[in-house]
This record gives C-alpha cells, structure tokens and sequence, in this order.
C-alpha cells in the first residue's frame, strides 16, 4: 500500500495549481513587462512567500524526488497557462525547485 501513497500525487498536484494561482493573482503576467524597481521588489517579495510555503508543504509531507519534480511541472505548466513567458516561467520554477532540491 506505501508504493501507491508515494505515487499518488493528486495532493502535490493541487499544491502546485494553488502556488501558481496564486502568483497570478499577486504579480500577473503584466506585471512581467515592468522594469522599475518597486516591481522586482513585489516580485522577490512572492516568491520568497511562495518558497516559505513551498518548503512547509515539503516538510509537512516528506517529498520525495518524484514528487519535488512534480510539483516543478504541474506549476510549470499553469504558469504558461496563466500567461507569462517562457523566460519568466523558467526563471520563477528554477528558484522554486531549487528551494526544494536544497532543502533538508
């Protein structure tokens, strides 16, 4: 029964569709075109939100490498759906996993 709890990844899943959301919701893909300074302040400031809860959601439920991977696509893949470019979307899920990957 553990093989198929570690491979159910309907939970991450959700997490990742939320933390994407709610990117979209706090800097919008807009907001990418931006290039003064209070814009790449708001931008830090998301992420290192989206980070903290992030890494909370890892400590709470023991992700494993499967599962830190999925997370990355599934927020990948909202990312582009919600409208911000490819650079963008590369750059924000890079910092993201990161944080996972380096997490202990």
């Amino acid at each position: 029964m553990a093989v198929f709890k570690a491979l159910d990844t309907k939970e991450v899943e959700e997490f990742a569709t939320t933390l994407a959301v709610d990117l979209g919701r706090r800097f919008p893909p807009a907001s990418e075109r931006r290039t003064d300074s209070g814009a790449k302040h708001q931008l830090k400031v998301v992420l290192n939100g989206l980070s903290a809860r992030a890494l909370r959601f890892h400590q709470e439920n023991k992700l494993g490498v499967y599962k830190k991977a999925k997370l990355g696509n599934v927020f990948r893949w909202k990312l582009v759906e919600i409208g911000y470019s490819p650079e963008f979307v590369d750059r924000v899920t890079k910092e993201i996993v990161t944080q996972l990957a380096t997490a202990k």
